[in-house]
């Protein structure tokens, strides 16, 4: 997510990263990731919010993205972690005509969300493939129930749609698995 803002910025802007929720450690480690990527890769960008919690609603992302748009309208990117604060992203972005003109890359998918993509209002999404996480969490408890050696980190993969890429099967199946 951090390479795709930040290759179609190209490499310097103000942006958001939108937080999850406290306490959720998938997203937390996306937020780390995203950050320490941006300001490791991209010194030109300037993360004008990074600390704002868009909460576990829909409503909640969309209220808090309406508040950091009012406050910072000359905003050019913004990342979010997950399906509901990409959802609430979108929809301020597109009730405030800032929908296709500022940079977006969310996480998850949902049909509202690939609109988005497809749309043009969403430059990236980053998606899991649930049925290799699936197939990897079994294979790993199998491996640790007999005994045998399991790595303590297993990358299940990540892959970015784009409005370029999204119609290719592959990326459609990860899309709406």
């Amino acid at each position: 997510a951090a390479r795709r803002l930040g290759e179609l910025l190209r490499g310097k802007g103000r942006i958001f990263i939108v937080r999850y929720q406290e306490g959720s450690a998938s997203t937390t480690q996306r937020e780390a990731g995203f950050f320490d990527t941006v300001t490791r890769h991209f010194p030109g960008i300037e993360i004008l919010v990074k600390d704002q919690y868009a909460g576990a609603t829909t409503e909640t992302a969309y209220q808090l993205a309406e508040n950091l748009i009012s406050r910072f309208p000359d905003v050019e990117g913004v990342f979010t972690p997950n399906e509901s604060s990409t959802f609430g992203m979108l929809r301020a972005l597109q009730e405030s005509r800032l929908a296709g003109r500022v940079v977006f890359v969310g996480f998850d998918s949902s049909p509202k969300l690939i609109q988005g993509l497809r749309d043009g209002h969403i430059q990236g999404l980053v998606l899991q493939n649930p049925a290799k996480m699936g197939y990897l969490g079994v294979v790993t408890i199998v491996a640790h129930l007999r005994g045998q050696p399991v790595a303590k980190v297993i990358d299940t993969g990540v892959t970015v749609a784009t409005l370029d890429n999204m119609d290719d099967p592959d990326i459609r199946a990860l899309l709406s698995p």
